[in-house]
C-alpha cells in the first residue's frame, strides 16, 4: 500500500513542479521510482546510463526516419530495451544491475532529448530531494536498510 502512495505522492509533486517552473522532473512518475531506488545507486546510474546511450541512438536514428511525438517516445522505449539487452548480453561475464522499472529509462530518454539532459536532471534531483523530505517527514524511511 505504501508504494501506491509514494507513487501518488511523486506524481503530485512532479506535478506541481512542472506548473511551477515549467521544467518536466524527467517525466511524471519517474520521480517516484527514483525515490523508490535510493537505496540501490547502481540501478539508478545504470538506469541513466541506458537513458542516454537510447538518446545517442535515437539521435543517430533520426538521421535516417523522422521521430516525433509518441512514435519518438515508442523508439526511446524499444531503444532502452535494445541497450539493456546488448549490455547484459555483452557484459555477461559481470553482473549487470537491473533498470529502475520497465519503461522509466525510456521515458527519461525522451525527456532529455525534449528538454534536455542538464535540465531533466536538475529538475529530477529537486523533486526526487522534496519527494524524500516529504517521506522523511511522514517517518517513512527512504534508505532500507
Amino acid at each position: 500500500m505504501l508504494y501506491n502512495q509514494i507513487i501518488i505522492l511523486g506524481i503530485v509533486v512532479s506535478i506541481l513542479f512542472t506548473e511551477l517552473t515549467g521544467l518536466s522532473p524527467a517525466g511524471l512518475i519517474v520521480s517516484a521510482y527514483i525515490v523508490l531506488c535510493l537505496n540501490t545507486p547502481e540501478r539508478l546510474i545504470y538506469t541513466l546510463l541506458v537513458s542516454l546511450l537510447a538518446l545517442g541512438l535515437g539521435k543517430i536514428l533520426n538521421n535516417f526516419i523522422i521521430l516525433y511525438g509518441r512514435r519518438r517516445f515508442a523508439v526511446m522505449i524499444i531503444l532502452c530495451f535494445f541497450v539493456d539487452f546488448l549490455i547484459g548480453h555483452v557484459f555477461a561475464l559481470i553482473s549487470t544491475p537491473s533498470m529502475v522499472g520497465i519503461i522509466i529509462p525510456g521515458i527519461i530518454a525522451s525527456e532529455f532529448e525534449k528538454q534536455g539532459i542538464f535540465r531533466s536532471l536538475i529538475s529530477l534531483g529537486i523533486v526526487v530531494g522534496i519527494i524524500s523530505l516529504i517521506m522523511l517527514s511522514c517517518d517513512i524511511s527512504v534508505f532500507r536498510i
